[in-house]
């Protein structure tokens, strides 16, 4: 008991361990004369999520290749990305940038660390990014919630806030050039690991989420 005293008054004195929000491969980071790609989103907790993930995390990789990025939001009481986002109840954000080499890419999967156990998709999908270079691609906000005691225990709610990302970007990365959205019409690939929030059947999932049902 005393050790752990210690070790809170330590880390209250000396503050949260900041992560960084995404990981890139090597292979995947600009070169000199590659040229470089930006994917820009925002991933979190879900406002009204009754249970929440300590990670939650998209993953993208390049087509044909075993070579990946992420990007995450951690969230526990000593180590923590940035909570570049903050809403009423459990909704927390965390803003990822990441600069990648032009070419064609995927998301491809999530992870979600409840600390006792962790969950992904069995079977990868595919959502394709042709990414250009000299631009940034918005991919949207991606807020995740769990259910407690379902085969499927956590999901995420996508929704679009180009504007309000737009400008978080603007302010912390002058460098990035302006964001155009990027269409992803297969993101039903995902079902039921990834869901439009306001899409066809979404009231059901946001309603056990909320824990509701």
């Amino acid at each position: 008991m005393r050790f752990l005293a210690a070790l809170t008054v330590l880390l209250s004195l000396s503050g949260c361990y900041s992560m960084s929000p995404t990981h890139i491969d090597d292979a995947l980071s600009p070169s000199a004369g590659s040229g470089v790609a930006y994917v820009v989103g925002v991933v979190g907790i879900w406002p009204q999520a009754r249970y929440g993930a300590q990670e939650q995390m998209i993953m993208i990789r390049k087509r044909g290749s075993d070579d990946f990025a992420t990007a995450r939001l951690h969230n526990e009481f000593y180590a923590r990305t940035a909570r570049d986002l903050r809403e009423t109840g459990r909704g927390i954000g965390t803003l990822f940038v990441m600069p990648l080499k032009p070419g064609r890419y995927e998301i491809y999967n999530v992870r979600f660390d409840q600390g006792r156990s962790l969950s992904w998709s069995r079977e990868d999908f595919t959502i394709g990014m042709e990414l250009e270079a000299g631009k940034a691609y918005y991919l949207g906000d991606f807020r995740a919630g769990c259910l407690i005691g379902r085969s499927m225990p956590c999901l995420f709610l996508h929704s679009d806030h180009l504007e309000r990302d737009a400008a978080l970007v603007r302010a912390r990365y002058p460098q990035v050039p302006g964001l155009q959205r990027l269409d992803m019409p297969n993101l039903y690939t995902a079902t039921p690991f990834i869901r439009e929030e306001n899409g066809a059947s979404a009231s059901i999932y946001k309603a056990m989420l909320s824990g509701k049902l």
